[in-house]
């Protein structure tokens, strides 16, 4: 998710807000806090966000995750997300479906948010 919010650059007061809620529903001692804290600082390293994909599954969860980071709303954040899953070996009607979802789940959120 840092990775994908800092693929225009910087990272805006939404991304923040939805880095912050995931922390928050993950059980993480201070250290690891600390660790995803200093990510934040830490320049774009596509490589190493590749690397983490060593299953199918994994990859598929860290291309989620990456969308679910990011208003996608700049060139910058497309090609980003185009090159993490040529990277990460998705087939392309995985992507689609996943965007489908988290589109749809992000829907779906906004409206019950509503009063």
């Amino acid at each position: 998710m840092i990775a994908a919010a800092k693929a225009d650059g910087h990272i805006d007061e939404k991304e923040h807000q939805r880095i912050f809620a995931e922390l928050n529903k993950l059980d993480l001692d201070a250290e690891g806090k600390a660790f995803l804290l200093e990510e934040l600082g830490r320049p774009l390293d596509l490589d190493a966000v590749v690397k983490l994909g060593v299953t199918p599954q994994i990859a598929t969860e860290i291309y989620t995750a990456s969308v679910l980071a990011v208003d996608i709303d700049t060139p910058a954040e497309r090609a980003y997300l185009q090159m993490l899953a040529a990277r990460l070996n998705l087939a392309p009607a995985l992507v689609e479906h996943i965007h489908a979802t988290t589109a749809a789940a992000t829907r779906e959120g906004e409206s019950s948010a509503s009063p």
